[in-house]
């Protein structure tokens, strides 16, 4: 993870350039959930099954999230096991839309 300047914010440009972006470290490792870190896990890996996730994307909520990204405000997505989406619809969304290669995750 990564020490992020508050007021510290990136273009979209910026974003589509990079194939990883940390994730910030403002929330800790997860440990202290039960949870276990990965950093650079690989973008394609993750599993999204629409049918069985709690609610739909907001392509609004991503386009906003676009408009304004703070690096450290892009925190891991969750998933558990078998590597299948638990939390993060719309970060994952933006990763993909960025062809992000590796984000980081908390698997549960």
């Amino acid at each position: 993870m990564k020490n992020y300047k508050y007021d510290e914010s990136k273009s979209w440009n910026w974003v589509v350039r990079q194939q990883y972006i940390p994730a910030s470290d403002a929330i800790g490792d997860g440990s202290l959930l039960g949870w276990k870190l990965v950093e650079k896990f690989l973008v394609d890996n993750i599993k999204y099954d629409a049918a069985s996730y709690p609610n739909e994307v907001s392509m609004r909520q991503v386009l906003e999230m676009m408009e304004d990204f703070h690096p450290f405000g892009f925190y891991p997505i969750r998933i558990n096991q078998k590597n299948e989406l638990r939390d993060g619809l719309h970060r994952l969304t933006i990763a993909k839309m960025a062809c992000l290669k590796y984000i980081d995750v908390f698997i549960e």
